[in-house]
């Protein structure tokens, strides 16, 4: 099948870049790459971020997607057959992924995989894991960074629209196979973290440019969840450009630049969503810690919210639909009649696909957890890690 993947991904790579280069708005320089077998890693930003990451360069690559889009029957079918990606299974282990992509490497095959594995909230590459610098250095590949700007304010991953405005790709570094060989794993780490670091707002300060749209701040609070105004949770909503607090009163415009102006006669705490974020990220390191042994009161709760269990033969089985509830030593699920309870200990991995779908691994199965409307399951994974000790990055 690589010779008519490799037909196709450049039949279509042809037809898609007189697109996004007028229509689009992107802005990059073909690159001839020096390796002839070699590893993309770049930054994640955008639902397209494939044709972005394919249009620099000239050779045909097999993509790390999440496992979500193979669970959707004809359409996942199809993608498998045209392009065959490379599934990560979100909030479970990657050993499986990693063994893909050194397979495909040693092939011949070229891979690119966002490193952060996520979708910036806040405009700022995320944590990248270290043991990305350990599968490059495995690979006997060359290695290429890409990093894409303008991508956050194009298509925030919290959005359900896409901004008019100018995005650009840009090849950063390319590491042969030698000069990988002559790198420590903790150098190569150290490349690939300083390569894709891009902030959106210090992007901006240098060269602002406007980002339209007809409902700029709709559903941000699956982003920002915590009021800097009264500190309450799930207390913030949006509509159209406006962001506010139905508690407190605290009203705030999004502007095309991508800044908060505040509505009223108190101005804005936040300028931008990524001082938001950090601001809303310390407040938790510093309010969860006193109520950890809180096993009564629900540190916060959404309405709305359905468990499912994803089981490999059988698809996505509903278990239970109603309140979903963080306490300081589980999580859990109240409605229909019962209660499903998960001991925060005993979740091993946990992870955010599209907006606000969390995907999970317990001793009892692979789960799903979505809401009947919008709601921020951000707060649910940086509390999540922190009640059990480990660091939000």
């Amino acid at each position: 099948m690589y010779g008519f993947h490799k037909a196709f991904y450049g039949t279509v790579r042809a037809m898609i870049i007189p697109y996004f280069k007028t229509f689009g708005r992107y802005s990059y320089k073909p690159y001839k790459p020096k390796s002839e077998n070699y590893l993309v890693l770049a930054n994640h930003n955008t639902n397209w971020d494939f044709c972005y990451f394919a249009l620099p360069l000239p050779h045909q690559m097999y993509f790390v997607a999440s496992e979500h889009i193979f669970r959707q029957g004809f359409k996942s079918a199809a993608l498998k057959f045209l392009v065959d990606p490379i599934p990560r299974k979100k909030g479970a282990s990657a050993d499986n992924t990693v063994r893909l992509i050194k397979e495909r490497l040693a092939d011949g095959k070229n891979v690119c995989m966002m490193a952060e594995g996520n979708r910036s909230f806040s405009g700022e590459t995320g944590f990248i894991s270290p043991a990305t610098a350990k599968l490059v250095k495995e690979s006997g590949a060359g290695l290429i960074t890409f990093a894409l700007h303008g991508g956050y304010l194009m298509n925030p991953r919290w959005s359900s629209e896409v901004r008019k405005g100018p995005i650009k790709g840009e090849i950063v570094n390319e590491y042969t196979v030698n000069e990988l060989e002559d790198m420590s794993e903790d150098e190569v780490y150290a490349a690939i973290c300083s390569d894709l670091y891009v902030n959106a707002y210090e992007d901006q300060a240098r060269d602002p440019h406007k980002y339209k749209c007809k409902h700029p701040a709709e559903h941000l609070e699956t982003a920002l969840f915590l009021c800097p105004e009264c500190h309450s949770f799930s207390s913030l909503e949006s509509k159209d450009e406006k962001f506010y607090c139905r508690e407190c009163g605290m009203t705030l415009k999004l502007n095309d630049y991508g800044y908060f102006e505040s509505l009223t006669d108190k101005p804005a705490k936040f300028g931008t969503i990524l001082h938001w974020d950090k601001w809303q990220q310390k407040y938790l390191r510093e309010y969860l810690p006193e109520r950890k042994g809180n096993t009564e009161t629900p540190l916060f709760f959404d309405d709305g919210i359905r468990l499912s269990l994803i089981q490999a033969e059988k698809g996505t089985t509903p278990v239970i639909t109603g309140r979903l509830s963080l306490y300081g030593d589980r999580m859990e699920i109240s409605g229909e009649g019962k209660t499903v309870s998960f001991k925060l200990e005993d979740i091993k991995k946990l992870s955010i696909t599209l907006t606000d779908t969390m995907l999970f691994t317990t001793p009892e199965g692979y789960f799903q957890i979505k809401g009947e409307k919008r709601y921020s399951a951000l707060k649910y994974l940086i509390s999540w890690r922190l009640l059990i000790g480990k660091e939000y990055h």
